[in-house]
């Protein structure tokens, strides 16, 4: 059985100190792993494939919305809306109606609206995306900078991670979320130093506030039998 308390609790082990450093998001990992079991530790590579550049398919959403982790889920179908919109809005600029609209239909990955195996609940279409989502998104896409476009949108996914995991606490998913972030500030610090240092600060600060917030929990429960 996992250890989740003893897991999240070790996690800021990423202190003070280590944003002027390279993150050594490897071994972080590897730690992470070596505490979990052969299922969660499916579930972290599966997860992390999402955020580590590997190419994705149809094939790899279609696993993803059968997981048994709901983050897993929300996550990759907040990818797939993303990269939807991302083709949509650069062939949309790029070419004539008629081509843009082939391009758009060749390149978008189908988002399945029924349900998927028997992990599928409704609370799923939390990663729908709303209109004030779309009209963000749209002002990024627009964005002529490309590194002040990726560190919106890398801003933008972060925010929704948080969403997601508001009611996570020791589980699979709130590992999963500090990784996702990981591979964030891992990514930043080896291109921009200051973007780097700002989302690290942000990543420490907000797990130990949930390790704060989650003793506390805990304490209650206890104190309650």
């Amino acid at each position: 059985m996992n250890n989740y308390h003893y897991i999240i609790a070790s996690l800021p082990v990423l202190s003070k100190g280590t944003e002027d450093k390279a993150l050594d998001l490897k071994k972080v990992k590897e730690d992470i792993k070596s505490q979990c079991s052969e299922k969660d530790v499916g579930t972290i590579d599966f997860f992390c494939r999402i955020m580590d550049g590997t190419p994705l398919d149809k094939a790899f959403f279609e696993q993803a919305d059968r997981s048994s982790s709901r983050l897993t889920r929300l996550y990759s179908k907040l990818e797939r809306q993303i990269r939807n919109m991302m083709v949509s809005s650069a062939a949309q600029r790029l070419f004539a109606p008629e081509k843009a609209e082939e391009l758009i239909a060749r390149y978008s990955i189908d988002i399945q609206s029924d349900p998927y195996g028997d992990y599928y609940e409704p609370t799923d279409t939390e990663a729908n995306l709303s209109h004030s989502d779309v009209q963000a998104l749209a002002a990024i896409f627009t964005d002529d900078n490309i590194v002040s476009k990726e560190k919106r949108l890398d801003d933008f996914k972060w925010e929704k991670i948080n969403e997601f995991t508001t009611l996570d606490f020791f589980d699979i998913d709130c590992i999963l979320a500090f990784l996702a972030k990981g591979h964030m500030v891992d990514r930043w610090l080896r291109l921009d130093a200051e973007k780097g240092k700002h989302l690290f600060r942000k990543l420490v600060g907000e797990v130990r506030g949930t390790f704060d917030k989650n003793k506390l929990i805990y304490t209650i429960d206890e104190n309650n039998g």
